[in-house]
């Protein structure tokens, strides 16, 4: 055979061989991976509480993303039931329940609520909003997640009072939070710790020192489809140009928690970046 006709047969087989692996990994991105689930074990120290008490267990999800299907149905029950096998004693909900901004394209407020309506715990279920859920309008979410049990917080405060007497600041943000400080709910005291919720994690500009402890967000899916090395990234934060770590992210000197969420937004695919829930453990 030819030196030629060899060197075409190598390159025709390399490249079959390349087209065979793309098609793979599409097909694994598009059709396996968006259905996993993985539970990420955080810890976090609060210093206030001087290592007294017992750890608080709390469940952190987002960016759920749920479509008008009945494969979105069983879907966000699947997590209703992993989320309460985990016995949380705090569930946080860190907003984009709705997919995209139409409505043919989302679940609607009434429909996901009733399928959220199983998550329960001792000190309460609390969401914020996202940027996706102005799709029916923000106050048709909040009437009906309000209908299934779930506390919103929008640019307000509760306090938490356990049994033994710790108590714990919780502060959401609504997806406005960008035009002023104003909205960011005041301290009520150093002595208390303070944890703020707010869907994206660009916040710096609204926070001096001391204001939280850390922060919980979503909104960056992690990427979706993550590269090694940081070769391609698709973090849903164009004013961000460089990658987030997770789960702690520092930027201006605050801290993050940062979820990579559990659905999918404009690119249905997600590779080396599957859904996942954190379960946090406050000692």
């Amino acid at each position: 055979m030819p030196f030629s006709v060899r060197i075409l047969r190598f390159f025709g087989i390399l490249l079959l061989g390349v087209c065979a692996l793309g098609v793979a990994a599409i097909s694994w991105a598009y059709l396996i991976e968006p259905n996993l689930l993985f539970v990420r074990q955080v810890d976090y120290r609060i210093p206030q509480w001087n290592g007294r008490g017992s750890p608080l267990k709390v469940v952190v999800a987002g960016d759920l993303h749920l479509m008008p299907t009945a494969f979105d149905e069983v879907r966000v029950l699947r997590y209703v039931q992993r989320i309460m096998q985990l016995k949380p004693d705090l569930i946080l909900l860190v907003g984009d329940y709705a997919r995209g901004s139409s409505k043919n394209a989302s679940m609607n407020p009434q429909k996901a609520a009733q399928l959220l309506q199983g998550l329960e715990a001792p000190c309460g279920v609390f969401a914020i909003q996202g940027n996706h859920d102005f799709t029916f309008g923000w106050n048709n979410w909040k009437k009906e997640l309000t209908h299934a049990g779930i506390r919103i917080l929008a640019d307000k405060s509760v306090l938490i009072t356990l049994n033994d007497g710790r108590r714990l600041q919780l502060s959401g943000l609504l997806d406005s939070f960008r035009h002023s400080k104003k909205q960011l709910p005041e301290r009520q005291s150093p002595n208390i710790p303070h944890i703020v919720l707010c869907h994206r994690p660009e916040i710096d500009h609204i926070l001096s020192e001391g204001d939280a402890d850390f922060i919980i967000s979503g909104h960056t899916h992690g990427g979706q489809i993550r590269l090694p090395f940081n070769l391609l990234w698709f973090e849903a934060s164009p004013e961000h140009t460089q990658p987030y770590t997770y789960p702690w992210h520092i930027s201006a000197g605050n801290k993050y928690l940062i979820t990579k969420g559990l659905g999918t937004s404009t690119l249905p695919l997600r590779f080396n970046c599957p859904p996942e829930i954190y379960l946090l453990t406050l000692h």
